[in-house]
């Protein structure tokens, strides 16, 4: 997993060595081992610019962090643009040039772009790729990972609405691996409803979004 902190602040509001920041790493990498792909990343909105930028990666190039999307550019783009899920092969060459540069052999074949967004408000993109030869994503597979993008995106609207509110800057990592063992099992519970009940994700975001407005 390769991450920038800094850009994880800049643009999602998450400081470094916080829980949201082990949640988001953990959840990027629940959804890829849900829909079995190769690697994954998360890319974040940036408001100034109108693009998207790398914040994180999970098992692919590092080279990739920083590097900026066009909105409508490729997959990723349009996805921002429209808001909805895209499934598909790679239009655009972010992901092919850095891999290339890296060593990595072969081209993506199959890419997901899921939209984080939060009411009509753009957070950023995530998205899931594969490399063998004809492994395509499925419809369900873009829904399964289209919930994910729907609870990361809730997690970090909630996060950084408190966060607003209060001036906290979210709690101290509990584990070394940065998230503490309620997050895990919360997470990884979320992991089995979408490879097996994915029509119940949008319900369970819902109850998350009802437990954080009676906790605040």
């Amino acid at each position: 997993m390769t991450t920038d902190r800094s850009l994880l602040s800049h643009y999602l509001g998450i400081a470094p060595s916080t829980r949201e920041e082990g949640v988001l790493r953990l959840l990027l990498e629940t959804a890829i081992r849900t829909v079995d792909a190769a690697e994954g990343s998360v890319l974040a909105y940036d408001h100034d610019a109108n693009d998207l930028r790398f914040v994180m990666v999970a098992n692919g190039p590092g080279s990739l962090i920083g590097q900026r999307v066009p909105i409508g550019a490729g997959l990723t783009g349009l996805a921002a643009l429209t808001h909805e899920v895209q499934i598909g092969a790679p239009t655009f060459k972010t992901v092919d040039d850095a891999n290339k540069a890296t060593g990595v052999e072969g081209e993506p074949s199959a890419v997901i772009a899921a939209p984080m967004v939060s009411g009509d408000t753009l957070i950023g993109v995530l998205t899931a790729v594969r490399f063998k030869s004809g492994h395509r994503f499925t419809t369900d597979d873009g829904r399964a990972y289209g919930n994910f993008a729907t609870v990361a995106a809730l997690m970090l609207d909630q996060h950084n609405r408190l966060r607003s509110m209060t001036g906290d800057r979210g709690g101290e990592l509990t584990t070394a691996g940065g998230y503490g063992p309620e997050e895990a099992r919360i997470l990884n519970a979320l992991g089995t409803v979408a490879r097996t009940r994915p029509d119940r994700l949008p319900r369970l975001a819902q109850l998350f979004e009802q437990m954080v407005d009676i906790a605040s």
